[in-house]
């Protein structure tokens, strides 16, 4: 599919004039993927180099990742070396625990998105709940230090996503990390575009888990389209829109919250392109959801993306200890490791995915093509 990568205002001709752009993040697929829709070379930075991602990508960069980020010395070794002036760099998670490695790269290229500082106010949960306190929007009780009894309370580490990191107190302590009290509700994130003041809702997700007993919020996947009471759902874009204003977000941003009946209480912000991105944009392979990302980066919020299916996707664990095969893998597989390569059970093997005219139906689907994908796995 040919997509045009003409764009219609002069502020992104004079910023953005180089063909190539690093894309860096745990697992770069679907904005790699969406880059090279829109007709960039792409430089993919990330822990998996799965194949689709190196098939989309005009050069692959295997950086180590643990504890939830990139390890510093691959960063410096691998990335820096690439990252030459006129190039521009997308990044998604893996930054969150140490932003100062976005500064080192933003000193050799152009950083499209939130600034390292940004990031770093965000990640700081003592200056990111002072700053909701301020703006007066609820949020779960959280400490800086073991609450007295750990009953009811979650330790998560600074800066971790994915949700590994998030475990009761009573099962892991630990440097760098802050509590919160365990409260309930679903879990709903809010993807949008901000331009530095103002906000573009592009939808709001339901969020599911993948509990192991070792990883008991482990993500699972999410589906766009999750229909909320109006309350709600002008609730969280009116805390998305006070958070954008304080701090002037820039591109894609994600507001992760929990959702009990009328009431809602904000997680976190991730200040960068997250795993929801996948979910939407999904007739032109997110290249224009991209596009409006350095857009909005720009501070040019563009036109709003037409209605789409809902969509959903899955991550599938490996059951058991496998080496992958060279099999034609089901069209809604994605992020398939290479041939020959090793998954460790437990792992992630690939993601699922699925649209529908609808939420329930969409995940349905998902849900129905998992067992599906576990028949063909158990006789590899």
């Amino acid at each position: 599919m040919s997509i045009s990568t003409s764009f219609p205002h002069s502020k992104w001709r004079a910023r953005i004039s180089p063909k190539t752009l690093i894309i860096a993040a745990a697992s770069a697929r679907p904005f790699v993927r969406a880059a090279a829709a829109a007709g960039f070379s792409v430089i993919a930075a990330d822990a998996y180099c799965d194949s689709d991602t190196c098939a989309a990508a005009s050069e692959v960069v295997r950086l180590g990742y643990e504890a939830g980020g990139f390890d510093a010395d691959d960063v410096r070794h691998r990335l820096l070396p690439l990252a030459t002036g006129g190039i521009g760099l997308l990044y998604g998670s893996g930054f969150e625990t140490q932003p100062w490695l976005l500064e080192e790269l933003s000193e050799h290229c152009d950083l499209l998105g939130n600034q390292p500082e940004t990031v770093r106010d965000l990640k700081d949960p003592d200056r990111f709940f002072s700053m909701l306190s301020r703006l007066a929007i609820p949020y779960p009780e959280f400490s800086l230090v073991p609450p007295v009894s750990g009953f009811g309370w979650l330790s998560k580490r600074i800066g971790g996503s994915g949700g590994t990191h998030v475990v009761p107190v009573t099962q892991e302590g630990g440097a760098r990390r802050y509590y919160q009290r365990l409260t309930p509700g679903q879990s709903i994130s809010l993807l949008f575009l901000a331009d530095g003041s103002r906000v573009q809702v592009l939808g709001y997700n339901l969020q599911l888990t993948a509990p192991i007993p070792e990883m008991p919020y482990r993500y699972g996947g999410a589906v766009s389209g999750v229909p909320l009471p109006d309350k709600v759902s002008l609730e969280i874009l009116r805390f998305a829109q006070s958070i954008t204003a304080e701090l002037g977000l820039r591109g894609l941003n994600s507001l992760d919250c929990l959702v009990h009946e009328d009431n809602v209480a904000v997680l976190e912000v991730n200040p960068r392109l997250s795993a929801t991105f996948s979910l939407y944009d999904a007739s032109h392979a997110g290249a224009y959801l991209l596009k409006g990302h350095i857009q909005a980066s720009l501070g040019d919020m563009p036109l709003p993306l037409p209605p789409e299916q809902a969509q959903a996707h899955l991550i599938y664990y490996a059951p058991f200890d496998l080496a992958v095969p060279a099999i034609t893998w089901p069209e809604w597989v994605a992020d398939v490791p290479e041939p020959a390569s090793c998954v460790a059970v437990q792992e992630p093997l690939c993601t699922v995915m699925a649209s529908a005219d609808d939420a329930s139906q969409a995940l349905s689907l998902a849900r129905m093509r998992v067992e599906a994908l576990t028949r063909l796995v158990t006789n590899f």
